[in-house]
């Protein structure tokens, strides 16, 4: 895998793992000397506080891109697949390629990871990232295991109304 930096520089990178349910990735590059960003505490997040979320939407033509919103909502939760997320909502702009890009405090402190957005006709600026503090131990499970382990009976549950259509 080739990483490319904002300032030109390559680099060759290792995919550790992946976490598919959260379209979560680690991605190891063995060098030194490269910046690093802070992690902050999505816990400590308010409604109104500036969100800039960073990417590259619609591939490398438009790589490192920034937008600017602010924090619409907590903890909205949206079901991918089988599973149920408690995310951010922002109005930041969050396009196709954005996804696994930073969402920052206005401090440029990392409050979580460019997940997705609702792409309905007429619906603009509705777009969601994964806390950090949701994304901290989901990554630091891919780093140990390679993946994330997660518990599962094998058994789905249905309303009464739904189970009798």
């Amino acid at each position: 895998m080739k990483i490319d930096l904002a300032d030109g520089r390559t680099f060759n990178g290792k995919v550790l793992g992946v976490d598919p349910a959260t379209d979560l990735a680690v991605v190891k590059v063995d060098t030194t000397g490269l910046p690093t960003a802070v992690l902050g505490d999505s816990d400590g997040l308010l409604i109104g506080e500036p969100a800039i979320a960073i990417g590259n939407p619609l591939g490398m033509e438009f790589r490192g891109s920034v937008t600017v919103g602010v924090i619409s909502a907590l903890n909205r939760s949206i079901e991918i697949g089988e599973r149920k997320f408690k995310l951010i909502q922002t109005d930041a702009a969050i396009n196709p390629g954005n996804s696994g890009g930073a969402l920052v405090n206005a401090d440029g402190v990392v409050v979580g990871i460019n997940s997705a957005k609702i792409a309905v006709a007429g619906v603009e600026g509705i777009g969601f990232a994964i806390p950090i503090n949701t994304a901290r131990p989901i990554l630091q499970s891919v780093i140990e295991k390679g993946r994330v382990v997660r518990a599962y009976l094998g058994v789905g549950v249905l309303d009464r109304n739904t189970a009798a259509r």
